[in-house]
């Protein structure tokens, strides 16, 4: 560097920071000599490890990405920036750089008050600046020796001060030694403390003449230039990168706005659709109602008047109008009768939903949903019974529609199906003994999923259209398990007192009724609450219910003989036997339809036998020469029931008729 001359252009390019390409504030050096701002340098360093282990130790330089260490590697990240050394030399030619670029004034002048008269000469010894005048007046008088030095030829700026030597950053010294064994410049100090063992120590300026005479300099420039050369190309070719990204997001983002317009389009397409079938469903199922209320309606009026006629044409001893009415009302009551009848076989509440399936948001033919009609098969309203006493078909006959196997491949042993649910989706839950699962099937055989349960999973029943239950012993309790999306999932458990052993299970009026190995009925509320119903001598299998009255149905058997008992049990706690009979032995599943008829599985006689509500009536549905060979549990769905049968792969599906 030429004294008193300016910073050469390779001077400035190193008082610039990679980072933020400005003048360096407090530099600090890596390994690697790359100097960086501090405050920079540790922003870098924050960002860089950010979401890394907690326990890195280095991290790479910004600029060549060789890896640089704190001395305290325990400090806070935030801090390693300022354990790196400061460069003293960058910092010297920082203030030099300062100093040159400051208009030159005259001392003398600036301390009468004139602070913008230019100096003509520059004092290396005083460190100040003087005009023609004030040279001649004030300095020659005193320094008549002085070197002093013309500056105009320097455009009115400042000398460099002291700029042949910069000083060492930790001694203030001058810094005139080299040390190649470390690679790092330092003062008569620094070497004294720190470099008095090392082998190849010069002075700068013999190391400068090395390098300048030296291979090594120009070897150093010509990789810089290619290296500079390869950045460039790099540089080139990130732009056009960036360039072509940009130019894709414009694209994606109309391709974005059309795709937009066409679902909007396709969207008020599909609802117009959904919304015509809602409407169209809805009308139809409105006109069936109202007929049937029309029809009720004209034979509850045909009914009233002919009642009130009647009883005046009796008090008025009106011979022929009484015989006339009273055909007519025999006519009636049989009309009556057949109307309940046929209603009964197909009485349902109709809810009108929209259902959506998750993922429907997505563009496609359902992506608006589709209207679903649910049907619940429910009972007459009022005391339909006493016109018609019996609903039982007695000339119900039973087919066969398919044998579906149940046995999975992570089963280790075989199936023993003692409990089976159907639900109003066409899904059946098969409670699986001896593998301790629950297994869920489309009642075409497709398996879908199973559930591995915590104890032995017995009698279950259906809570509501999407949620099962199931009675577990060892240890004894109730699982609550939610059927969606053709899955399995364990909703809730409650546990049962004093670990009782569960066997049999079913839901009425938000509560659990449940059935204990030792033949005793609980009622179960979900925080565990138990209450005795009742407790029965005989063997307890499986519960149901009859809605129109809440009395739990309980099977099971008695003696030696195993003969089958039925029970009901009526919400004052008192316990009717509905049949102790000999067609069926050892009672095990039992379920009602919608016309209140009994159904009961008879594992030892190997039958399923159906009866009427009260136990007037009774028939063999199906026997061994159906096939059918120790029944277990059976589910009742409007014409359709699913039998289970003991240490079997597999369960029977039937349509009734």
């Amino acid at each position: 560097m030429a004294e008193g001359g300016p910073l050469p252009e390779l001077d400035l390019h190193l008082l610039e920071c990679p980072i933020c390409l400005e003048r360096l504030r407090q530099p600090k050096s890596l390994p690697c000599l790359h100097c960086f701002c501090q405050d920079c340098l540790g922003t870098y360093i924050t960002k860089e490890l950010s979401g890394k282990i907690a326990s890195a130790t280095s991290f790479p330089c910004p600029v060549c990405r060789g890896l640089a260490t704190p001395v305290n590697q325990a400090e806070t990240k935030e801090n390693w920036a300022k354990q790196f050394p400061t460069n003293g030399v960058i910092q010297e030619l920082i203030k030099l750089k300062e100093q040159s670029s400051d208009p030159l004034y005259c001392t003398p002048c600036q301390s009468k008050g004139n602070m913008s008269n230019p100096a003509k000469f520059w004092c290396k010894k005083m460190e100040s600046g003087f005009c023609e005048t004030c040279k001649v007046d004030h300095h020659d008088v005193i320094h008549i020796e002085c070197d002093i030095l013309d500056v105009t030829t320097y455009d009115n700026s400042r000398p460099n001060q002291n700029t042949s030597v910069p000083h060492c950053d930790k001694h203030g010294e001058n810094i005139v030694w080299y040390c190649e064994d470390h690679k790092v410049l330092g003062c008569n100090i620094c070497v004294f403390k720190d470099h008095r063992r090392c082998e190849q120590v010069t002075t700068s300026t013999e190391y400068f003449h090395m390098l300048k005479t030296g291979s090594q300099l120009q070897d150093m420039q010509a990789a810089l230039k290619i290296g500079a050369d390869v950045m460039a190309s790099l540089v080139k070719d990130f732009d056009e990168q960036l360039q072509t990204m940009v130019e894709n997001q414009e694209i994606a983002l109309q391709s974005i706005t059309e795709l937009r317009q066409r679902v909007d389009k396709r969207l008020d397409k599909l609802q117009k659709e959904v919304t015509d079938e809602l409407i169209k469903s809805f009308k139809e199922e409105k006109r069936t109602f109202e007929a049937s209320l029309r029809q009720c309606q004209r034979l509850m009026n045909g009914m009233l008047n002919t009642h009130t006629m009647s009883v005046t044409a009796v008090k008025k001893n009106v011979i022929i109008e009484t015989i006339v009415l009273y055909q007519r009302g025999q006519a009636e009551v049989e009309s009556c009768k057949a109307l309940v009848m046929e209603m009964n076989e197909s009485f349902t509440s109709v809810n009108i939903q929209h259902n959506t399936e998750p993922g429907l948001e997505t563009f496609c033919d359902d992506a608006m949903g589709n209207i679903v009609i649910e049907k619940q098969p429910r009972c007459l309203p009022g005391s339909h019974d006493k016109l018609v006493p019996t609903l039982l078909h007695l000339e119900r006959c039973v087919k066969e529609i398919r044998k579906f196997n149940i046995k999975t491949r992570s089963d280790e042993v075989d199936c023993d199906a003692v409990g089976v649910v159907y639900l109003p989706d066409d899904h059946i839950v098969v409670s699986d003994l001896n593998n301790q699962k629950l297994k869920l099937f489309t009642d075409k055989g497709q398996y879908l999923d199973e559930l591995a349960i915590d104890g032995k999973p017995w009698d279950m029943c259906l809570v509501n259209n999407n949620t099962v239950a199931v009675a577990v012993s060892s240890p004894g309790g109730v699982n609550v398990l939610k059927v969606e999306n053709s899955k399995l999932t364990l909703s809730y458990e409650i546990n049962m007192p004093d670990d009782k052993l569960l066997r049999g299970i079913t839901h009425i009026n938000g509560q659990f009724v449940v059935g204990t190995e030792a033949a005793e009925v609980y009622r179960l509320t979900q925080d565990g609450g138990a209450e005795l119903l009742y407790q029965y001598t005989d063997c307890v299998c499986s519960l149901s219910h009859d809605p129109r009255n809440g009395d739990i149905l309980v099977s099971g058997y008695t003696g030696i003989e195993r003969n089958a008992v039925l029970s009901r049990l009526s919400g004052d706690k008192r316990s009717k036997v509905v049949q102790k009979f000999g067609l069926v032995k050892w009672a095990t599943g039992v379920d009602m339809d919608k016309t209140s008829n009994i159904y009961v599985c008879g594992l030892d006689s190997h039958n399923v036998v159906e009866m009427s509500g009260d136990g007037t009536y009774a028939k063999e549905l199906l026997t061994s020469r159906n096939g059918m060979f120790l029944p277990w549990a059976i589910a009742i769905r409007g014409r359709m029931c699913v039998i289970t049968e003991e240490d079997a792969n597999y369960v029977r599906l039937f349509q009734l008729y």
